[in-house]
């Protein structure tokens, strides 16, 4: 950001005085709207918001300054800052991609008046897309429901509609849901919903509670809540608006397709969008059918466990958690945290968006999944097919996507030459295609073959045929020539007597620039090519620039004018060359008002060819992500494997994985993963409770195998040596001790929402991953709660789990269903003398990240304090009261595996009671008495030989009670 921020300036004192108060008289808005006021040439934001911009983009205070206030205005702004400050157009499109796209926050544009001009939320940043100046990585979709209780069977129906505005697509459904909407959760994911509109029910008492349990869906998802008048979500003359939208009659038919919930959803979003007020828009969406059954579902808790995606947390769980289980400290920050940044490999910002999709929506389908493997595994083997494509034609394809909305809105040539020189790169694309087909005979399949050709050639083909008209119309028109050797984009002269005549002038005046150019090297010593650069400025028009550390030679010639300093160098000019600079901007303004008329008429012929530029897009974005699985299955630290998939429909279902590893976690630098194998089989190992040491693995253990599931039904190769993976129809997860402490909801709470929600949504062919599950809440708590969850889901769900605890209990259900099987991670005990307490031995641990079958019965958490190096005073004192609690727990387990009289009882207490009197008599009588005299050496010595005495005495009345004490104490 340059340092040299605009100065909020006025014409004259009424005006400054008529903007603030104009400002205090705005209505009141949340702290998660931003105002923004356009002054021309930069933005300003006021009082929170301007505190806001300097704490959040700025990074500093120092750029707020105070208001000019006259007394009165000061006295409203009340508890306001009376601060503002000063934005440039960069900074304002870092502070909308901030707020936009990260925090969830929305944002109002305004005019020097305080006149609304814009609003942008999270779901809907059509108006500010061209300043935000960015591509986007994933649709932006805006989402609206409409909810009906049904109190018979406690299910309800959920009607949604959602829209993708800049693919121009537009769904509904209808999604019959539980109480705790996990249908929706997985719907909102897989769609990837950033903003939904709720209708505003405070005044309904009997749904409120309904629309409080949506909103904590929404903010699980990361989905930004907007509640709006109930009155939108009337079904009424929505169909005629669809038809304008949708451009055919296909919209009579949809009270026939949709519900009234469904349709009264669309119309809110509809309403919202005032999607209907512009000419732009209508005619130009598609209807699209959505059905949450053909995908796999995930819930919110799936997509952080298995870190799909980056985010503000990703990093540190990659560095705090996975590399912690598994006995690694990484101190150097990972690139790779996601499962999404492992695999982006793609070269087009199609092929990126794709690639995020795909994750959301894994296929449930065996044949759609092979069919993906098939071309992972033919660019896997076509090297120089796929390293061409990487190199050489996929990264100069533009996003058609983000062209064609420019086109709509204020397209220019370069929009247009973008799009002919993508057209013209798509013949060569196919070419090589072909040729590696034909000259593969013998070595690829013919249903290999066919494959290709049906999804990549076949497609090319048939949408580059229309192109050629589009092309011909280009190279007519615009002249090329130009923009080869000047890069500039300009109509042929040819149609147009005074544009012949405004280009030789401009040719002149071009001239005249580059001889300035010249000179000014001559005189300076600076190479036109390397040092001294002749730019055409946006607000200096045509200038020369110098880096700092050359500008000293600047400096030494007077006839040099400094225009301005930013971190790539300094800008300067001459007197002459600003003369000319100036002439050449308006006679460059008064060219392109004359060509106005004919590069309107070519945007408007470029844009009928939007769906089949669309298409096209579409087909190579699909290649991309595929060769960039290709490319991380290959040059993973181990290649990944193809696996053998089985279908949803397969009885004997199983999921067997040979050396498995953690895709994200064997790329981290400085660390070696170990691998492991699993076998998941219906009826006899379906439910798997793993056990063993903090830190051990268990953890990445569990993740990996969600992860690989995932990967394999997304279409990319997996990392193991084996793999035989059945198809499941939900990844559902319960994992962390996540809580919301701000919003009044405890880590226990959060537990069981996650957990009923999994126990909900979980099918026979569902995968489950738990850990920890009931440390949320007291020991015995947490423990009833595991066994009944576990033995519901192995008993009644019998879908393939993965439980890992420290319940170590809990291993004993193994011996009650047939179908659950224990795991532990290996752990290496071995004794070292020379310990924290002294001479005496104690255990050393050494963790081998191996899991086996069997069970573990130690957690050895006192060791990972002592790992982290806790205070050796507490590491001492928490192995005793440890040893103590461990030897009370065996004393009780003993004492209640005797069937006691309550005779034998009540003597034994007699004679304990007994021997703690002469015991503490005898300490007396030798000078013991103080209590740390008692509990010495000497005092220790005592109580064993009074303890010696009473188990002889038992031994001849034969009191069972007093022999398991006495043999447990001494």
């Amino acid at each position: 950001m340059s340092s040299n921020r605009p100065e909020l300036k006025f014409s004259a004192p009424n005006d400054e005085r008529g903007f603030y108060n104009k400002f205090i008289s705005l209505p009141e808005k949340p702290d998660t709207t931003i105002r923004i006021s356009d002054r021309g040439d930069y933005y300003t934001v006021v009082g929170f918001d301007a505190v806001f911009v300097a704490d959040t983009v700025y990074h500093t205070q120092s750029v707020l300054k105070n208001c000019n206030l006259d007394h009165g205005t000061s006295k409203r702004f009340g508890s306001i800052p009376t601060q503002y400050a000063t934005l440039s157009t960069q900074v304002v499109s870092t502070l909308l991609k901030n707020c936009l796209l990260e925090l969830g926050y929305k944002v109002e544009l305004y005019d020097k008046n305080w006149n609304l001009l814009k609003c942008a939320s999270p779901g809907n940043i059509d108006q500010v897309e061209d300043l935000m100046n960015i591509a986007v990585d994933s649709p932006i979709i805006l989402a609206s429901l409409k909810l009906q209780l049904n109190s018979n069977d406690g299910n309800c129906v959920v009607g949604l509609a959602f829209i993708d505005a800049g693919n121009q697509k537009i769904g509904m459904l209808d999604i019959v849901d539980n109480e705790v909407y996990s249908n929706l959760e997985s719907c909102l994911i897989q769609l990837g919903v950033r903003e939904c509109l709720l209708p505003d029910l405070s005044k309904n008492e009997a749904n409120i509670n309904e629309i409080k349990k949506i909103t904590s869906v929404l903010e699980r998802c990361n989905c930004v809540a907007t509640f709006i008048k109930n009155s939108e979500f009337q079904a009424k003359d929505v169909e005629m608006d669809l038809m304008k939208l949708l451009g055919n009659d296909l919209s009579l038919s949809l009270p026939k397709k949709f519900s009234n919930l469904a349709l009264g959803a669309c119309n809110a979003l509809l309403n919202y969008l005032e999607i209907l007020q512009g000419q732009d828009s209508l005619g130009k969406f598609e209807l699209v059918e959505y059905s949450i059954n053909n995908i796999m579902k995930l819930d919110a808790s799936a997509v952080k466990a298995l870190n799909l995606f980056p985010n503000n947390n990703a990093q540190s769980y990659m560095q705090s958690n996975l590399a912690a289980s598994n006995g690694y400290s990484n101190s150097n920050e990972s690139k790779i945290s996601s499962l999404f940044q492992l695999l982006n490999n793609c070269k087009t910002k199609a092929g990126v968006r794709l690639l995020n999709e795909w994750l959301k929506q894994p296929l449930t389908d065996l044949a759609e999944i092979n069919k993906r493997h098939d071309l992972v595994e033919f660019l896997i083997d076509q090297l120089e097919l796929r390293e061409t494509l990487q190199t050489n034609y996929l990264p100069s394809i533009p996003d058609v996507r983000r062209i064609t909305k420019k086109l709509h809105k204020n397209g220019n040539l370069e929009d247009i030459l973008k799009i002919y020189l993508f057209s013209k790169k798509i013949p060569d694309i196919l070419q090589l295609l072909e040729s590696f087909l034909d000259g593969v005979d013998g070595t690829v399949n013919k249903n290999i073959q066919e494959l290709v050709t049906d999804l990549w050639i076949d497609p090319i083909q048939k949408h580059i045929e229309p192109l050629s008209k589009f092309e011909e119309m280009v190279e007519t028109t615009v002249d090329l020539e130009m923009y080869e050797s000047h890069n500039e984009f300009m109509i042929k002269v040819e149609f147009n007597e005074e544009l012949a005549k405004l280009r030789m002038e401009l040719d002149q005046l071009r001239n005249q620039i580059t001889t300035a150019h010249l000179e000014a090297a001559e005189d300076l010593g600076f190479d036109t090519e390397k040092k001294l650069k002749l730019e055409n400025h946006h607000l200096h028009g045509w200038c020369m620039r110098l880096t700092r550390n050359d500008a000293k030679e600047l400096r030494k010639h007077k006839k040099y004018i400094e225009l301005s300093t930013v971190k790539a160098g300094i800008y300067f000019s001459t007197r002459e060359l600003k003369e000319v600079a100036k002439e050449t901007a308006i006679l460059q303004k008064e060219y392109e008002k004359q060509q106005s008329a004919l590069v309107r008429e070519i945007v408007g012929i470029t844009l009928t060819y939007t769906p089949v530029l669309e298409k096209l897009s579409l087909v190579l974005a699909n290649q991309d992500v595929l060769c960039s699985f290709a490319h991380a299955s290959s040059y993973a630290p181990i290649p990944y494997i193809r696996p053998t998939m089985h279908s949803l429909q397969d009885t004997g279902r199983k999921t067997i994985l040979k050396g498995s590893r953690h895709p994200v976690l064997e790329v981290q630098d400085d660390l070696t993963f170990i691998s492991n194998d699993i076998s998941l089989e219906k009826g006899s190992s379906d439910f798997l409770i793993i056990t063993g040491p903090n830190m051990g693995g268990k953890s990445t253990y569990i993740r990996q195998i969600g992860v690989i599931s995932l990967m394999a039904q997304i279409g990319c190769f997996v990392p193991c040596d084996e793999a035989e993976i059945s198809v499941v129809d939900a990844i559902l997860c319960r994992v962390g001790a996540g809580d919301s402490q701000l919003k009044g909801v405890s880590t226990f709470m959060v537990e069981m929402l996650e957990t009923s929600s999994i126990l909900k949504n979980a099918t026979p062919n569902s995968l489950i991953i738990v850990d920890e599950l009931g440390r949320g809440t007291s020991t015995y708590d947490g423990f009833g709660l595991a066994w009944a969850i576990s033995e519901h889901v192995a008993s009644k769900i019998g879908c393939f789990t993965l439980f890992a605890t420290h319940f170590h209990e809990l291993t004993s259900l193994e011996k009650k269903l047939d179908n659950v099987k224990n795991l532990h991670v290996v752990a290496h005990i071995g004794s070292v003398s020379a310990t924290l307490e002294g001479n005496n031995s104690t255990e050393d641990i050494t963790l081998l990240f191996k899991v086996e079958p069997g069970i573990s019965d130690q957690s050895f958490g006192i060791h990972v304090a002592e790992v982290v190096q806790f205070p050796e005073k507490i590491v001492k004192m928490a192995k005793r009261k440890a040893n103590e609690l461990e030897d009370l727990k065996n004393t009780n387990k003993e004492v209640k595996k005797l069937k006691l009289s309550p005779q034998e009882m009540n003597e034994g207490n007699e004679k304990l009671r007994t021997l703690l009197k002469n015991w503490v008599k005898q300490c007396k009588e030798e000078g013991l008495d103080k209590p740390e005299n008692i509990t010495s050496e000497a005092g220790q010595k005592k109580i064993q030989e009074l303890l010696r005495d009473m188990s002889k005495e038992s031994e001849s009345s034969n009191n069972q009670f007093i022999e398991c004490i006495t043999k447990m104490l001494l």
